[in-house]
């Protein structure tokens, strides 16, 4: 028996409670709820994946137009084929300055022009010796000649070749320390009589300059050339008499006019050995003859265009040198008037050695 009542047939379906028409509210709001929360799961997934997108694309652009910031590679550098390039306001090209295997530049006040004289009655300023740096005339080695001097060794800014006003072959220098003539052995025996003589031109406004020279490794024994201190501007031949590199052993024969610039002059230094005296002549006129005792005897070479003092070289000619020549005698005044007449090339009697004549 049923609650109500009845009594259910046999196999029939058990009786069910009636239905209510009225709406499930809670269960409606929930499922509402439900699908806003999923459509703004899409909305906000959508926005993400578009600023994804854009962003993607804005950078992509800047990489495309960004400028490279890799720095352009620096130029590689061209050796120069003779050594390294110039130096600022160098010229390009320009040859250099010769260099040579001459000696050593001497210290400017290391200078035998310097000197006090025994006879010369001179004071020395302590002047430093000059450096001019005219040159010669042409003064150029002829093309394809090779720049010799028999019987001497050249340093390597000696030019020899022709110097204009003058006849004949001449040796240009340019008192920069590496222009010089050295016989590398003891040409004049200074224990007798004997003469030098030289055709010269000087370019130097300044400074002691040496052409003939003869000594040792300390000091000259003899120097023809031009003296030079303060406002003592003079040809000179001038003797060591002994032995000591000392300045009071220096005796010295000086022109009466001062030394010219410019100009080719005829020097001429005689030691009269037995009369005991040194003389200087210029242009064949005799200017001073100095009483001497001897001169000292040194082992060095003969050379044209610098001198030993104080154990360095210094007083470089600046300008030409040509018809050099060495007697061993004392030539005359007769033949050295003989010789200046000649041009400096022809005296008379043959000189022993000579270089730079016609």
């Amino acid at each position: 028996m049923t609650a109500d009542g009845g009594t259910p047939g046999p196999g029939g379906p058990a009786h069910l409670p009636p239905v209510s028409s009225t709406p499930d509210w809670a269960a409606l709001a929930e499922a509402r709820e439900r699908e806003e929360r999923r459509r703004r799961m899409l909305r906000i997934g959508g926005s993400a994946l578009a600023v994804a997108v854009v962003a993607g694309l804005v950078a992509g652009a800047l990489v495309l137009t960004r400028p490279s910031t890799t720095p352009a590679a620096a130029p590689v550098g061209t050796a120069q084929p003779d050594g390294p390039a110039p130096a600022t306001g160098d010229t390009p090209g320009a040859a250099p300055a010769p260099t040579g295997t001459g000696a050593p530049t001497a210290d400017p006040s290391a200078s035998p022009s310097a000197d006090p004289s025994a006879s010369g009655g001179g004071k020395p300023s302590g002047s430093p010796t000059g450096k001019a740096t005219a040159t010669p005339g042409s003064g150029k080695q002829p093309s394809g000649a090779p720049a010799t001097l028999p019987g001497m060794v050249l340093g390597g800014g000696a030019t020899i070749g022709r110097t204009e006003g003058h006849n004949g072959p001449t040796m240009a220098l340019y008192g920069n320390g590496v222009g010089w003539a050295d016989s590398q052995a003891p040409v004049v025996d200074t224990s007798r009589s004997f003469t030098v003589s030289a055709v010269v031109r000087n370019n130097a406004p300044t400074g002691g300059r040496a052409v003939v020279t003869q000594g040792g490794d300390s000091y000259y024994s003899f120097y023809l050339g031009r003296d030079y201190w303060g406002t003592h501007n003079q040809w000179v031949f001038k003797v060591q008499t002994a032995a000591g590199a000392q300045d009071n052993t220096t005796y010295q024969a000086f022109s009466t006019a001062p030394a010219t610039t410019g100009q080719w002059t005829l020097l001429t230094g005689v030691y009269d050995a037995s009369a005991k005296k040194i003389l200087l002549y210029v242009n064949g006129q005799l200017q001073q003859s100095t009483p001497v005792t001897g001169i000292w005897q040194t082992t060095g070479g003969l050379q044209l265009g610098r001198v030993r003092y104080k154990s360095q070289w210094t007083d470089f000619w600046d300008g030409a040198i040509s018809d050099v020549q060495v007697w061993d005698q004392t030539l005359p005044a007769s033949a050295v008037g003989r010789l200046q007449a000649s041009g400096g090339t022809t005296a008379g009697p043959a000189p022993g050695r000579s270089w730079l004549l016609p």
